[in-house]
């Protein structure tokens, strides 16, 4: 009897052991994906930051910020004016708070160069708070805050990009503030996305392990009633038929019964096996659909920044290599702020989902990208001036058929656009490219205006 029970409680130790290597293993799954779910996100952030400095940075004139001086921002003049209206038409089209040009006034000291805020813009020369990210700009290099900083503004995270003139030497740097509060909002929700769906595979695991674990309980006391209660009537049996001293000679019967009861135990455990395998399956699953959800733009389904910056290291590679051919273009939607206050925010969204559409219909859709809230990119390599003839004929037929349907807004619909071909003599990476289709696009913007 006493074998029989340390038999049954060594298997439930067993399965006890397991179960909670079971559960530990969900966990630390839970917390690896979290943490690499969170890591990913903050990139994803950062690189984005670090696109709209660049861009803004890009598009510049940094012979005309060079020539800037407190004479020309105390009068307001029109050069002056000119670099407001620049960076002012960043801060309209993308989800930046702030944009602005600095200047380095010593070692560690910069100030603002122009700041085209409405309310409450940095005055020329006031300081502006020193940051890492702002010193590595200061040597050449655009860096993005790791931390926030605070200012009189509120506090931020930074991205910077260097400006230069034609000679080649650096004259301003273009900073790019995002609100913390954004920032951080942003990845406390993908962490606790990723959070609640680990503890819900956990809690569910953990019901399963109980619910197992006392299934068998129950099952290894029945057993045990049964076995203690057959021993006993066997001993009882025997004593009243046998003589004591053959009694004790016989072998007893309960180790043969304990024996019988261990291949029970087989299928649980493979039922365990097969519940961590499922566990397993789902967690790549999600992972393999966070991926999905980091390189897609949710609204157009066309690929996002990242997808896009994948693309142009791959590119880069090649161009350092001297076996790169392809074309940029850039397509902005003219006009979205007045449909977005005329029809609403859905008629907006779904404006710039007629833009993709079109887009879509005129391109591969593997080279189409979403970079902004109205701003999408087309890099296509291998791709001849006649293919962009074709692409861009096809685009303007579908935006016409577009602006024959009875939906005001889809009248409205128009795109602008700035194009330019890689140069092996003058480029040296793709963001040389998009620097002169950003120019053109600027042009065909300021032109589409009058």
């Amino acid at each position: 009897m006493n074998k029989n029970k340390k038999r049954i409680s060594t298997a439930t130790k067993y399965l006890i052991l397991a179960c909670t290597f079971l559960l530990a293993l969900n966990l630390v799954l839970g917390i690896v994906l979290t943490s690499q779910s969170k890591e990913g996100m903050t990139a994803l952030l950062q690189s984005k930051m670090l696109d709209a400095a660049n861009i803004a940075a890009a598009s510049m004139d940094g012979d005309l910020l060079s020539s800037i001086s407190a004479q020309d921002a105390e009068t307001n003049s029109e050069n002056f004016q000119k670099v407001l209206s620049s960076l002012r038409l960043f801060l309209d089209h993308m989800d930046m708070k702030y944009i602005y040009a600095v200047k380095q006034a010593g070692e560690k000291d910069f100030v603002f160069l122009a700041d085209p805020d409405p309310v409450d813009p940095g005055k020329y020369g006031e300081s502006v708070v020193h940051t890492e990210a702002l010193e590595r700009a200061s040597h050449g290099t655009a860096s993005v805050d790791k931390d926030p900083f605070a200012d009189r503004w509120g506090k931020f995270y930074s991205a910077y990009s260097p400006v230069y003139d034609s000679n080649g030497s650096l004259v301003c740097i273009i900073g790019v503030d995002y609100d913390a509060a954004w920032f951080e909002d942003i990845i406390a929700m993908h962490t606790a996305s990723i959070l609640i769906i680990c503890t819900l595979s956990l809690l569910a695991g953990a019901f399963i392990v109980v619910l197992i674990s006392n299934r068998f309980q129950r099952k290894f006391r029945v057993l045990s009633d049964e076995l203690s209660s057959l021993s006993e009537e066997v001993q009882t049996l025997n004593k009243e038929m046998a003589p004591p001293e053959e009694f004790h000679s016989r072998p007893s019967k309960r180790t043969a019964e304990a024996k019988e009861d261990s291949p029970s135990h087989v299928g649980t455990f493979e039922a365990l096996e097969n519940k961590i395998k499922q566990t397993r399956q789902d967690m790549r699953q999600y992972a393999s659909y966070v991926h999905e959800q980091d390189v897609t733009d949710p609204l157009t389904g066309v690929g996002n920044k990242m997808a896009y910056q994948q693309l142009t290291r791959d590119i880069d590679l090649k161009i350092a290599d001297g076996v790169a051919d392809f074309c940029i273009a850039l397509f902005d939607v003219n006009g979205l702020r007045q449909i977005n206050d005329e029809y609403g925010l859905n008629a907006g969204d779904q404006v710039i989902f007629d833009a993709s559409t079109l887009l879509l219909q005129a391109f591969d859709p593997e080279t189409i990208f979403r970079i902004g809230s109205d701003e999408f990119i087309v890099l296509a390599q291998d791709f001849t001036a006649k293919d962009l003839e074709h692409s861009l004929s096809v685009l303007e037929a579908e935006q016409k058929k577009l602006a024959d349907e009875n939906e005001a807004v889809k009248k409205d619909l128009s795109l602008a656009k700035g194009i330019a071909f890689f140069d092996a003599k003058q480029d040296h990476s793709c963001n040389d490219v998009l620097k002169r289709a950003n120019k053109m696009l600027i042009q065909n913007k300021a032109a589409s205006a009058h």
